[in-house]
């Protein structure tokens, strides 16, 4: 038995099917039976230099794609990485405690019944970040949002025990879609690194879109066969690497959060 880690659709069979007959998501998608708990296979994260964070709900899709292209530089240059896929994980909306009292905000977050209490040591334990995300309504991923808006209790620390648990890490972004936003999505995606001290690596951010001439089917060969698509995967992967192993003194810096 296989479920579908979209849709939740069960089927019986030796193999998935090539294709989920609800949500129509790849053979990828699908998890053998019984499924470990989020919760379990949480408490095993370690931490690496280095998170890939796939916002997609489609953990095999492109923006997957484009993960494992950039987890090549990684691997090349001999630096530990892991690709976090968010649809994977219980991660619940913020409760938004800040805007009742500003103390209740902090690391650990209130909300220690999903799995995001998990990635708080992995992010502020890590050298640099690339998040990547697919482009929904010109905006990023609603999973990508609820993980981004818990890092809330990240950059809270500053206001409630003066700390910047992520101040100087180096962060990279990658964007891709079926038509435009792109470059709205990516600063949206940045608005929060810059909040939490982060820095963009230069030339640290890409996109490719294909098009409203093709069909959104068309969209995963194509990416897969463009050339230039892989360079600049890899060159955002190389200069987050090579930006987050210069030397800066991060005690000058002052911080000015919301």
């Amino acid at each position: 038995m296989w479920v579908c880690n979209n849709c939740g659709f069960i089927h019986a069979g030796d193999k998935p099917p090539k294709n989920c007959p609800r949500c129509g998501s790849s053979s990828g998608e699908f998890n053998l039976m019984p499924v470990t708990s989020s919760g379990e296979r949480a408490e095993k994260l370690k931490p690496t230099d280095y998170l890939l964070i796939n916002g997609s709900t489609h953990r095999a899709h492109n923006t997957g794609l484009f993960l494992e292209m950039a987890a090549e530089v990684f691997r090349e240059q001999k630096k530990s990485c892991q690709i976090i896929n968010v649809t994977e994980w219980r991660v619940d909306p913020c409760w938004h405690c800040y805007s009742m009292k500003e103390d209740l905000c902090q690391m650990p977050c209130r909300n220690e019944d999903d799995d995001m209490k998990y990635f708080y040591p992995l992010l502020t334990k890590c050298k640099g970040i690339i998040i990547a995300t697919p482009i929904n309504w010109n905006n990023l991923s609603a999973k990508l949002k609820h993980f981004l808006d818990r890092l809330t209790a990240v950059q809270n620390m500053f206001l409630v025990k003066g700390e910047t648990p992520m101040l100087g890490k180096t962060c990279g972004i990658i964007i891709n879609g079926h038509e435009d936003g792109a470059y709205k999505t990516a600063f949206d995606d940045f608005i929060y690194m810059q909040n939490l001290g982060m820095v963009l690596a230069p030339f640290g951010i890409t996109y490719t879109t294909h098009g409203r001439n093709f069909k959104p089917e068309e969209d995963h060969g194509y990416f897969e066969a463009d050339k230039k698509t892989r360079d600049y995967v890899r060159a955002v992967a190389n200069n987050v690497i090579k930006f987050s192993e210069t030397k800066f003194d991060y005690k000058k810096i002052i911080p000015a959060c919301e």
